[in-house]
């Protein structure tokens, strides 16, 4: 029996472009910097003493280090530590460096082969700072107070940019207001949660290993730690998204069907 009607393919159905809902997200995004603009100060302060107890708890001495100016009337509050001696301990860079390659080897065979790279980049890491503090002396150009400088300034600028990258993707979906505030919520508080974490566990690891941990920390705990989040938020909230306007054929548009 032949169908009088033909549902076409679900690659032909987009989701129209609504002009309310680019609205709706630009004034997200003005909304949510301009909160966190007022509230920074606040914010920063409390990241700050989050950090000295997370230090405290480690047994890492701190001092209150100098105020960084962010932007015109906002300051972080920086704190101050220290590295471990290496010109005390002489044998702690190769240490480090051996024993990290060691565990690379010994776990070389029981790691899944897309990790292996992964794993080898911090023998490799440490080797070759170890390499330029060796050679190219004085060799650390930053000292602890420095990094965390550097750290606040990318988080805060960071901070400033996830509603923009939310705005742009999930603010644009058909879906409850209240609901995509939500996630943006969410990841906003994990961001600084997490950012308190890192921040600690680096500081009180440059205070027990040395510095030779600081381009690593930098570089592969830092950025590239924001981004795997940021993507996972992301995919989540709009997996959980699509999965919804899935059930709601009214959503749909379907294009290029007579």
């Amino acid at each position: 029996m032949r169908r009088r009607t033909v549902t076409p393919h679900k690659s032909l159905r987009h989701l129209p472009f609504d002009r309310t809902l680019l609205a709706q997200a630009v004034l997200s995004v003005i909304t949510t910097n301009l909160l966190l603009l007022w509230s920074f100060n606040r914010l920063l302060r409390v990241h700050s003493r989050a950090v000295e107890t997370l230090l405290a708890w480690a047994e890492v001495p701190w001092q209150t280090g100098r105020e960084m100016l962010l932007l015109p009337g906002i300051s972080a509050p920086l704190l101050r530590t220290s590295y471990v001696d290496y010109g005390t301990h002489p044998l702690y860079p190769i240490c480090i460096v051996v024993g990290t390659l060691s565990v690379f080897v010994l776990g070389y065979r029981r790691w899944p082969t897309p990790l292996k790279p992964l794993f080898f980049v911090v023998p490799a890491a440490l080797a070759l700072t170890w390499a330029w503090q060796r050679f190219f002396p004085p060799g650390v150009p930053y000292t602890p107070e420095d990094f965390c400088a550097i750290w606040y300034r990318g988080e805060a600028y960071l901070w400033l940019l996830l509603p923009v990258i939310f705005a742009a993707t999930v603010f644009l979906m058909r879906m409850p207001l209240y609901w995509k505030v939500g996630w943006l919520s969410a990841m906003m508080v994990y961001s600084f949660i997490w950012s308190v974490v890192r921040l600690a566990v680096a500081l009180a690891t440059f205070h027990y290993f040395g510095s030779l941990w600081m381009p690593l920390f930098y570089f592969g705990f830092g950025f590239l730690a924001d981004f795997v989040y940021i993507v996972a938020f992301y995919s989540v909230a709009v997996g959980r998204a699509t999965a919804s306007l899935g059930r709601q054929a009214e959503a749909w548009q379907f294009q290029g069907w007579r």
